[in-house]
């Protein structure tokens, strides 16, 4: 372990508030719209669509209303969460992939305005990649039910001048056995789309230097005086050395568990899909995108799990996943497909050619071609001309993807479920 002590912080934000639980609320597997009793806490609709004209693939879960920034936070087996985390200046918009587990959350209202302070609730909810589950800044939370499971995050991040914020690292932790908990000041002012691109990429850049593991930041008493102390881990990942110039890359990450992953965006449009496979329900068939690179990371499920990609010399290579630390570069015009058994659960990247869209019709929505086994051909050549368009530009075509889906409001299910105590 590694301890680093932080600013020091005084008067009232170094008070505490009793623990008070007041429901378990269980989530019925068709509710996807649904609020809950400490403010700000709810349930969304999620932007599925079915399949996306590659063979096997389910489902493909777009982004939701907001920054468009995708985080991925994977679960070894056996993971368990000791502490509770605090943001202070970020809302928490999570989404559970997995096969079907159920997941525990638990929350306490530690704002220090909120009449509903103290408070603490769980909620009781399956895995879907149909609804995100929104915790704002200063709630704390905790999980169970996690192995296995990849939790996809579209945090909406603030800036304040605030003695409880670290813009390295905003979380604050305690013990899950403690009786209370922090009570925390939170930030105010919403940053633009633009200052969560800018972040974004500041940790792309420090995650593709630094893979170390995540430390938690927690209030001490050192020398009379109330302050944070961050606690880092030792823990190191087995880092994949990608063959130069090779479909395979390494992907930005930290460590949140010996072999647990934040898998950070790799793209200058941070964004991404996931995309739900049926290996078993694979035709055979290859697949090509003719105007954009995709960059596929396993995230979970089966470990029988390959990607069989053909070169411009019609040259077959197989692939094995199964390790979200790495990624497979698929170039535009080259033409893959899937193989192996069960489910799995992709982060999907693009970049988008840019080409001349007079000699094109409409290529941004015509990509994908595909062929039988037996007849798909060499891949489409690398050209000098090939130039992809800036990130910014497809971050705002994934945003307004993402408006136009959610056509039908939200719901507020102002319904509370039926909570057990």
């Amino acid at each position: 372990m590694t301890m680093i002590a932080d600013s020091g912080v005084r008067g009232s934000l170094a008070r505490s508030v009793q623990r008070r639980h007041v429901g378990t609320f269980p989530v019925p597997d068709d509710v996807n719209d649904l609020e809950f009793p400490i403010p700000g806490v709810r349930l969304e609709s999620n932007n599925v669509a079915t399949g996306d004209g590659t063979g096997g693939v389910v489902t493909v879960t777009r982004i939701s209303l907001g920054p468009g920034i995708t985080d991925y936070v994977t679960h070894e087996k056996t993971f368990e969460y000791s502490t509770y985390g605090i943001h202070v200046g970020q809302d928490d918009r999570l989404t559970f992939f997995g096969e079907g587990q159920l997941v525990s959350v638990h929350l306490i209202d530690c704002r220090e305005h909120s009449a509903h302070l103290g408070e603490e609730i769980t909620i009781e909810v399956a895995v879907s990649p149909h609804r995100v589950l929104i915790i704002p800044m200063g709630v704390a939370h905790t999980l169970d039910g996690l192995g296995g499971v990849v939790t996809r995050d579209e945090p909406v991040w603030y800036a304040d001048r605030n003695p409880d914020w670290n813009p390295d690292n905003d979380l604050v932790s305690f013990s899950r056995v403690e009786t209370s908990a922090p009570v925390v000041q939170v930030n105010r002012h919403r940053l633009p789309v633009s200052a969560h691109l800018l972040m974004s990429r500041m940790s792309q850049a420090t995650n593709s230097a630094v893979r170390g593991a995540y430390g938690g930041r927690y209030r001490a008493n050192i020398a009379g005086e109330t302050t944070y102390v961050t606690i880092r881990p030792h823990w190191r990942a087995a880092e994949v050395e990608p063959e130069p110039g090779g479909p395979v890359r390494r992907n930005n990450f930290v460590l949140t568990g010996p072999e647990s992953f934040t898998v950070v965006p790799s793209t200058d449009s941070c964004t991404s899909d996931v995309l739900e496979l049926c290996l078993d329900c694979h035709d055979g068939q290859f697949t090509r995108h003719l105007y954009s690179r995709r960059l596929l990371t396993w995230l979970t499920g089966s470990a029988d799990a390959r990607i069989e990609i053909i070169s411009a010399t019609g040259e077959h290579r197989v692939i094995a996943l199964g390790d979200p630390t790495i990624a497979v570069t698929v170039p535009p015009g080259t033409w893959y497909r899937m193989t192996g058994s069960g489910r799995v659960w992709l982060r999907s990247e693009m970049e988008l050619l840019d080409v001349d869209a007079s000699s094109l019709e409409h290529p941004l929505g015509r990509d994908v071609e595909t062929s039988d086994a037996a007849h798909p051909g060499p891949s489409r050549p690398a050209q000098e001309s090939d130039r992809y368009l800036p990130g910014a530009a497809l971050h705002a075509v994934a945003r307004m993807e993402a408006s136009a889906m959610s056509t039908t409001p939200h719901r507020k299910e102002v319904r509370h479920v039926h909570h057990r105590d």
